[in-house]
């Protein structure tokens, strides 16, 4: 995966400063580029990156005392850019690191907080002595840190931090807890305890002279900073999410769209400008109604598409995805890797940037995975809002989980850190609202980016929804507007009105159809389903998948693996879990994926 790395260390505790290492350790793939630069003694910056993104990466002050690495991009104005041209030491800032650099420096923590992107980064001031790591506002682009006797690091990816001696991988039961008990980590836990993902909108600084660390929060979510009518917030949201496209998808760029026929997607390729260089790709079975629907979306703008047929041919490659995924990610993400086949689409069609739907989810969160909200969760209490979540959040998991599974109690662990995320929540207006913050601080800035790190290495990803601006204008909006499709609705009646005809995949309906029209669709699509209506059957069948052809891949990751001497679960419960899922004695798919996972990853990023 692309991704920024860097190490203060003393050279003579640390076997040589690693930072050639940690970036060996992240250069998955010959196209990928490691680049690295000593900047002090002890004190090394690096990136592995994408050839397209390497003239925008890295760059050095003007007296060559501060030095600076970005992984991502700044959607900064023209204007932006003009005026930091002219401050003290900002010969050039032409290139995403070297606006970071000049605008640190001239205005701080200030200038950090009025940056729109989707990055990570690293600031060397030589000057203080200090390595800084700096997240985005909604950390879209994940980063871990770990200090131990020898030093510091920081890099994109765990294997690599792990690079440096001494740093304490023994479970975190925190970060254990979240992984079985939500499919996800929330605040900074990962599997380790000596490892932190570093949070959103955040300056982590290293302090060479006595190895102090910390952190602090530049940008705080302030909702309601934007006034109006139900009807202005609509009009405002159409217009700051059809700039956060055009800022995403400039003239001249090799783009990308992966195309559902959902409606997050569709949304983007509605507002796109038009002339640009833009090519989609859609995943589905032979003749899905998301094949269908994308290639009539497609049709409509007049931009080439590929669709991609996902068959029998992928369970035979199902096991090498599957660790592929895991190597990636170090074993913290939860998926069935099927979408690691259609990775080489988006170098074999010369893709350099590709845009994703991710954070749509915020517009209709009537359908947002776990965090889904119902009538219950609008009508909640403070304490019922709590009580909704971790019901929610926990039923595809938990609920497959025997109790004494594990060494120690995940289901109480679970409950105490969903319990500090709620209270870093800060006030809301309605207990519903922490629905959404939780969703924007803890989904999409644990999940999605590790989701989206996957796709790292073939192109750099955009997600137009999670935009400073757009985000802005959701938040100042009550619940009531953000649950069914009526927002993208409204946006495409104005923006691209051909799109509301074309059947949205999610619900067999057209775009804005009432609520019987949508339930009557999805029930007939419910009936294809059964009756084995050609394009109809869902693209995965995990659970059965895991009963029969994946059954040795099962048997031999979780009962005859390093799992069963990890100390967090209890051999004998798991080798029942596993007969008892295979014998069809009980549902336990998530709950194996994410055995299944942990168990491969225990050896990745050590490796």
């Amino acid at each position: 995966m692309s991704g920024l790395a860097a190490v203060a260390a003393d050279p003579s505790r640390a076997g040589g400063l690693p930072i050639g290492r940690m970036l060996d350790r992240m250069a998955h793939y010959p196209w990928l580029e490691p680049l690295s630069r000593p900047v002090a003694d002890g004190v090394a910056v690096g990136l592995v990156t994408l050839p397209h993104m390497a003239p925008s990466a890295c760059v050095a002050s003007a007296d060559g005392r501060r030095y600076a690495v970005i992984h991502g991009e700044i959607f900064a104005s023209d204007a932006e850019r003009r005026r930091l041209a002219g401050t003290e030491d900002a010969r050039s800032v032409r290139s995403d690191a070297a606006l970071l650099l000049a605008g640190w420096m001239a205005g701080g923590d200030a200038f950090l907080a009025s940056l729109n992107g989707e990055f990570a980064a690293v600031v060397w001031d030589g000057s203080r002595g200090e390595l800084l790591v700096v997240t985005d506002r909604f950390g879209l682009r994940p980063v871990y840190v770990a200090t131990s006797d020898a030093g510091f690091a920081a890099a994109s990816e765990i294997k690599a931090v792990l690079e440096l001696p001494g740093v304490d991988t023994a479970w975190s039961e925190a970060g254990v807890a979240q992984f079985f008990s939500f499919g996800h980590f929330i605040a900074d836990d990962t599997l380790f305890a000596g490892v932190r993902a570093v949070p959103a909108a955040t300056i982590a600084t290293y302090r060479t002279s006595d190895g102090q660390y910390a952190e602090r929060a530049y940008w705080t979510l302030r909702p309601g900073v934007v006034n109006g009518s139900p009807a202005d917030l609509t009009r405002a949201l159409d217009d700051r999410l059809t700039e956060a496209v055009a800022r995403r998808a400039q003239p001249g760029e090799h783009l990308g769209l992966s195309l559902s026929g959902g409606l997050d997607a569709r949304t983007i390729l509605g507002l796109m400008p038009a002339g640009l260089d833009l090519k989609t790709v859609s995943l589905g079975i032979d003749g899905s109604l998301d094949h269908r629907s994308a290639s009539r979306l497609a049709a409509l703008s007049g931009v080439a598409h590929r669709a991609f047929v996902l068959d029998a041919d992928f369970l035979s490659t199902f096991e090498p995805n599957l660790r592929e995924m895991v190597r990636l990610t170090d074993g913290h993400y939860l998926d069935q890797g099927i979408v690691m086949p259609t990775m080489a689409v988006y170098r074999e069609l010369g893709i350099d940037y590709l845009l994703r739907g991710h954070g749509g989810e915020l517009l209709h969160m009537t359908k947002a995975y776990a965090f889904s909200v119902d009538p219950a969760a609008l009508r909640a209490d403070d304490a019922g809002i709590r009580d909704w979540l971790f019901t929610h959040l926990t039923a595809y998991m938990l609920g497959a989980v025997p109790p004494d599974l594990f060494t120690f109690d995940v289901r109480d662990r679970a409950r105490q850190s969903l319990d500090e995320a709620l209270a870093r929540c800060g006030p809301v207006a309605r207990p519903v609202d922490r629905v959404w913050r939780l969703f924007l601080r803890e989904r999409l800035h644990r999940e999605t980016p590790l989701s989206m790190h996957t796709f790292g290495c073939f192109a750099t990803v955009r997600q137009p929804f999670m935009d400073n601006d757009v985000i802005d204008v959701l938040f100042s909006m009550p619940p009531e507007l953000k649950l069914d499709d009526a927002l993208q609705a409204a946006i495409l009646a104005h923006r691209r009105p051909a799109f509301l005809t074309v059947t949205n995949a999610n619900t067999g309906a057209r775009v804005g159809a009432g609520r019987l029209v949508t339930e009557a669709a999805r029930f007939r699509m419910r009936v294809f389903a059964k009756l084995g209506v050609k394009g109809y059957q869902p693209y995965e069948r995990l659970g059965l998948w895991l009963r029969r052809e994946l059954r040795p891949l099962v048997e031999s990751t979780l009962t005859g693996g390093p799992l069963m001497e990890s100390g967090i679960v209890r051999p004998d419960v798991l080798r029942r879990v596993v007969r008892q899922h295979v014998d069809q004695e009980a549902n336990h798919t998530f709950l194996l994926m994410a055995l299944m996972i942990f168990g491969m990853g225990m050896g990745s990023a050590a490796k």
